[in-house]
């Protein structure tokens, strides 16, 4: 008699052993590179090992886009090889067991762990991205600064010679590259506070900032005012624009007020607004992968057109994630909308797919 909830259930536990035992190889050979290349730029530097440890285990999660597509691929495509392998496969094909029932326990585990992904441990993960950057700045590249967005405004954080600078502004005009209603407070080397200055407007150069309507105020002294006044400063809205968190630091649930606060400042939001729609779209993306994997392997096959079919879906898995990044980039620079940039090439892969899965059902 055939039990459509056993049968389900051992594909579901065949998958996601799949899915564990590639992840477990896949994170280990990202994080063996990953340490070999920090350990050659470390090589000039003296950083303790432990801290290199520290930092590749850190970056791992910026590699999540790249890895996770891979590893349902791979695990899709490894569970009907072995179903394949031991002639499961073909026993329930011939008791009547559609194509469409053998993916459904692949699907359910890619849809499930997508959205665990993207609701739990994303926020985990962007926490984690910061501290790398944090550690990277720190023993790489000595660079200090820090660019952040709240509703208060653009926070800045400078070090400039023997000083140290931490600046807000209301807000940011794109036309004229100006900001407005800024605070700049003044540290020395030994972070002891020096003086605060307060500007109604800055207009901002590549190594200079021209201060209008300032006040100046030092410590049990009274403030003095200027109408212009200059600071060397090496810092233009290019580079702050450059600078700014990152749309992996950023956790999925800050994410639209992050990039509210952007708009609300004047400053362009739509590389944070497709990463929000990525992420939604992400469960579609290893849907994608699920699906290519089970076309590729869902026939038995000889070893040696198992490997051919491999390759070929690493190949195909290569491509699509390229153009993914090509659509997404378009996007950003405003030659594509977001449903097309984000959207589009998932669901037209998907409808592909479908078709090819159709062809091979129907025989």
């Amino acid at each position: 008699m055939f039990k459509p909830f056993l049968v389900l259930s051992y594909l579901a536990k065949q998958n996601f052993y799949s899915i564990l035992t590639i992840s477990f190889f896949c994170f280990s050979l990202f994080f063996l590179i990953d340490l070999i290349e920090l350990l050659r730029r470390s090589s000039s530097k003296e950083i303790p090992f432990d801290v290199i440890l520290k930092i590749a285990f850190l970056h791992l999660p910026s590699l999540f886009p790249i890895i996770f597509p891979t590893i349902f691929l791979l695990s899709s495509m490894h569970t009907f090889m072995k179903l394949n392998k031991n002639n499961e496969l073909s026993v329930m094909r011939s008791s009547g067991i559609s194509i469409w029932f053998f993916m459904l326990p692949a699907i359910l585990n890619c849809v499930i762990i997508s959205i665990f992904y993207i609701l739990v441990f994303n926020p985990i993960f962007s926490q984690m991205i910061v501290k790398f950057k944090s550690y990277e700045g720190t023993y790489f590249r000595g660079n200090a600064g820090l660019h952040t967005i709240s509703p208060t405004g653009l926070w800045l954080r400078e070090i400039n010679n023997d000083s140290m600078y931490v600046i807000n502004a209301s807000h940011y005009s794109p036309l004229d590259n100006k900001l407005q209603n800024v605070i700049i407070f003044e540290f020395n080397k030994e972070e002891i506070f020096q003086r605060r200055i307060d500007v109604t407007k800055v207009e901002m150069t590549e190594n200079k900032w021209k201060l209008y309507d300032t006040s100046v105020a030092k410590i049990n002294k009274p403030p003095v005012f200027f109408e212009q006044m200059e600071m060397s400063l090496d810092l233009s809205m290019k580079k702050i624009e450059q600078n700014f968190r990152s749309t992996d630091t950023i956790n999925f649930w800050k994410l639209p007020e992050y990039i509210e606060n952007l708009k609300n400042s004047g400053f362009n939001a739509k590389k944070h607004m497709i990463y929000y729609h990525y992420l939604f779209s992400f469960p579609l993306i290893l849907l994608t992968m699920v699906m290519l994997g089970c076309s590729l392997s869902i026939r038995k096959s000889r070893t040696k057109k198992q490997f051919l079919n491999v390759l070929i879906g690493l190949l195909i898995g290569v491509i699509f994630h390229f153009l993914l990044d090509v659509f997404r980039t378009m996007g950003i620079s405003g030659n594509l909308n977001i449903f097309f940039s984000v959207w589009s090439l998932p669901f037209i892969s998907i409808f592909i797919l479908l078709g090819i899965l159709i062809h091979l059902e129907d025989g």
